[in-house]
């Protein structure tokens, strides 16, 4: 891969009806780090469904978040800003006044987004952060709810529907009964809906995403990360049951709910719930990334799209904070012998733990193993789903003198036994070619490793040999040892 720099920098600013939000984004690879991220709830669009202009004390706090994103702009001398507003500020009879009040006191302007336009960056966002996503995308925000058809293809039909929080708050506390009507007659008229039964449900927006967290705390999910979260059909259809019952004063009471989230999560929940019933997708799976990462995703070259997220990540981490970054390909083909017959995306994920296999190196050697099962469990990865994060962090804790006990248990929930087991080979075997080549691929071709039958073979270069020393031998052993061999260095 050709270098990169680390030091191209992209502001958006999202203005929705709810939330109001600057993301600073770091990098020019395919799935850029964010440097910086503060949203506060203004709440816009309250009470646009009587009034049908923005919220007065919203455009008040809007204004000073605003403010103060334009100086921290400023003083983080970013030139790229990327400014654009949702469904209330389009809507709102006053909208156009609050855009121009924007450009006076903040100094950027501020594209008004069309329905379509929004629900196509959302997309665009949901797709960069998961490449094969395949079914339907709802990106909920407080004056809309966006709806999109995705898949291999790309992006297909979308639309967008007045079905936000604050446009029909008064009808869920007065008449339920045609608030669900209400909902299924804007449902119904979507020609192509229907495609989405017994696929994927992506969500987007704030409110879905407290729904997440919530069944995350009540199950007992090992791993608190809502991107690629999965939630089956019944389990949406009960917490959304449960939760479009509860009062805003209620919900507020549940750890991590904020106040403000509270008052729109019954509707949230009185929505998803009537999807599910409707069109009937076989599960939800949240999307972290939405309409900010779509604005940075389609504004990529054509070719730095088509890159792996996750290998790009992995690929500048490396060369951040590995050694021997160029090391990579040949560890993933000197440890081939022990994972034949792998499939395509297993291969993918052990390239991608080859090329993490150094960056814990400047850490204590008391606590390497800890710090990289951390930095990968709770990092910001692209193109990865759960069992991915648990397979490559549990690897890398191995490949770092980790033990697979009791410590640990609980992330292997998320992995079955073939999966663990792997994870154990993979980080054995690079923990033996790391030692065996001191993180050099020239080394590397000293040796090779070869099973049979009864034993792990490391066959070196007779001229060569003693570089398969004591060390070597030990970290040989083990790896035999767990595919059931005993081990051998012999010379070739």
């Amino acid at each position: 891969m050709a270098h990169r720099t680390f030091d191209h920098r992209i502001a958006v600013i999202d203005i929705g009806s709810n939330s109001v939000r600057l993301v600073l984004f770091e990098g020019d690879g395919r799935f850029p780090a964010v440097a910086f991220n503060e949203k506060v709830l203004c709440g816009l669009g309250r009470n646009m469904s009587t009034s049908r202009k923005l919220d007065e004390k919203g455009m008040v706090m809007a204004l000073q978040t605003l403010e103060r994103f334009a100086i921290l702009i400023k003083r983080m001398r970013v030139r790229d800003v990327r400014a654009v507003a949702t469904a209330a500020v389009r809507a709102a009879d006053n909208g156009s006044e609050f855009i121009e009040a924007i450009t006076i006191r903040c100094g950027f302007k501020v594209q008004v987004l069309t329905g379509n336009e929004e629900a196509r960056m959302s997309a665009m966002g949901v797709l960069a952060g998961i490449p094969d996503a395949d079914g339907v995308m709802g990106d909920l925000g407080g004056g809309s709810l966006e709806l999109v058809n995705i898949g291999p293809a790309g992006i297909g039909q979308n639309v967008s529907l007045p079905l936000g929080p604050f446009l029909l708050q008064d009808l869920m506390k007065k008449d339920k009964r045609a608030l669900f009507a209400h909902i299924d007659d804007h449902l119904q008229r979507i020609p192509w809906f229907n495609i989405g039964r017994d696929r994927d449900f992506f969500t987007v927006g704030g409110a879905w995403r407290a729904l997440a967290r919530m069944h995350i705390e009540h199950t007992g999910y090992p791993l608190h990360i809502l991107h690629h979260y999965r939630i089956p059909r019944e389990d949406v259809l009960s917490l959304c049951t449960l939760v479009s019952s509860m009062s805003p004063q209620s919900l507020a009471r549940i750890p991590n709910v904020a106040i403000k989230r509270a008052e729109t999560l019954p509707f949230a929940a009185t929505l998803l719930r009537r999807i599910f019933e409707v069109v009937k997708p076989k599960q939800l799976i949240v999307s972290a990334l939405g309409l900010r990462e779509g604005l940075i995703y389609s504004a990529m070259p054509e070719e730095v799209r088509k890159r792996d997220p996750l290998l790009d990540v992995c690929h500048d981490m490396a060369a951040q904070s590995g050694r021997f970054p160029e090391h990579a390909q040949a560890l993933l083909d000197w440890t081939g012998p022990i994972f034949a017959g792998e499939t395509v995306e297993d291969r993918r994920l052990r390239l991608a733990t080859c090329m993490l296999s150094d960056v814990a190196w400047r850490g204590h050697p008391d606590y390497r193993a800890d710090m990289v099962l951390l930095e990968v469990l709770y990092g910001r990865f692209g193109g990865l789903d759960h069992r991915g994060t648990a397979l490559m962090a549990l690897a890398l804790y191995c490949c770092y003198g980790g033990t697979l006990d009791h410590e640990i248990a609980h992330i292997s929930r998320i992995l079955d036994e073939n999966d663990f087991k792997r994870a154990e080979l993979m980080g054995l075997s690079l923990r033996l070619g790391q030692r065996l080549s001191g993180g050099t691929s020239s080394a590397l071709k000293l040796a090779r490793l070869e099973i049979t039958k009864e034993a792990l073979l490391l066959k070196v270069k007779a001229e060569q040999q003693t570089i398969a020393g004591e060390v070597v031998l030990r970290r040989l052993e083990a790896l035999a040892k767990a595919i059931g061999r005993r081990a051998q260095i012999i010379p070739e």
